[in-house]
């Protein structure tokens, strides 16, 4: 790509181009990384070069540079894959130098990512799990066309976490999720409780794909199918059911044991598109889940997010959120505050 000029608001110029990530440019991601973070970025492995061009060189991470003329590196933004699993594409490590920031270079970089997005092969959808702290990478989202259909909630520790921008009263950050398809048209049938129908016929029919949502609960057998890892450092546990069985409980009850410190919490990724998806949720319901919204056209499967907040309240309001993501904001507080707490 050329170079193109750029300017502030004071009338600033400075000549960019965006191109691929090179191996000698991992020093220069890094100082990113370091100009917005410090040493407290969450994803720890990013101050690893070995680890970052390796994630390259395998295509789990594709990572694109902000360059000036000068060839200093002034922006980055890398896609996320997790084949064979995942067939959807993730945006993520959006930064810009913050000397740089109002120059509008991520305005421009957008429109260059979403042209390399559509090169690549095998992609369903297209997501970002984005921070609320402000809302400029929702509205760029949005721009490209992105919907907001739920929050990951509280994965972060707050004072684990340096950035420039104001920090809220909660005491873990809260991401939210918007998608958009790619070459996913049809989400099948979605085993989804009733309770949910009308905020999911929602958020599907936003998406403009076909879907079927049946609400008859049948019951649980065999063995769950699942996978979970958890953050020691940032205190949550990531778990995935792909088939609820009768053991259900007993495995969920026994990493709440497990993992039970202070700051301790759960989200669940429910395969809606498991017949035995709505007594699933029922059962999760009563161990103190409750429902966060879609984490949808990612895979093969439909996916359901739950949230068990353990000991770590939430104050949704201190959110800083578009004026779409606060209607999906209110139906989720809801379900919060009508949780069932157990102690």
């Amino acid at each position: 790509m050329d170079f193109i000029e750029l300017k502030n608001s004071e009338g600033k110029s400075i000549n960019v181009r965006f191109r691929q990530f090179k191996s000698n440019d991992v020093a220069s991601f890094i100082d990113l990384i370091r100009d917005e973070y410090g040493d407290k970025y969450h994803k720890r492995d990013l101050y690893d070069p070995n680890y970052i061009i390796h994630q390259q060189e395998s295509g789990k991470m594709i990572t694109y540079v902000a360059e000036k003329s000068d060839g200093e590196i002034i922006g980055c933004l890398s896609l996320t894959r997790n084949l064979p699993r995942e067939t959807s594409c993730g945006i993520s490590s959006g930064i810009v130098l913050k000397k740089y920031r109002r120059y509008y270079i991520f305005q421009n970089f957008s429109k260059y990512i979403a042209a390399q997005i559509r090169k690549l092969p095998n992609v369903s959808a297209i997501y970002c799990r984005l921070v609320l702290y402000h809302d400029i990478t929702e509205k760029l989202m949005e721009r490209l066309g992105l919907k907001p259909t739920g929050f990951v909630p509280q994965l972060i520790i707050a004072q684990n976490f340096q950035h420039s921008f104001s920090i809220d009263e909660n005491l873990k950050h809260t991401l939210g999720f918007t998608i958009r398809k790619v070459s996913k048209h049809d989400a099948g049938k979605i085993y989804i409780a009733e309770e949910h129908r009308d905020f999911a016929q929602k958020i599907y029919k936003s998406l403009k794909v076909k879907f079927d949502l049946i609400h008859e609960s049948q019951p649980i057998d065999g063995q769950t199918i699942w996978n979970f890892s958890n953050d020691s450092i940032q205190q949550n546990c990531m778990i995935e059911i792909d088939s609820a069985g009768e053991d259900l409980i007993s495995k969920v009850e026994s990493l709440h044991s497990q993992f039970n410190s202070d700051l301790q919490t759960f989200n669940i990724f429910l395969n809606m598109s498991d017949s035995k998806s709505v007594t699933a949720y029922q059962i999760l319901k009563k161990l103190g889940y409750f429902f966060a919204g879609f984490k949808p056209l990612c895979s093969e499967r439909e996916v359901m997010i739950l949230h068990n907040p353990r000991k770590v309240s939430i104050n949704f309001d201190l959110l800083t959120l578009t004026e779409n993501f606060s209607k999906i904001r209110d139906y989720v507080k809801k379900c919060y505050e009508g949780r069932i707490i157990v102690e």
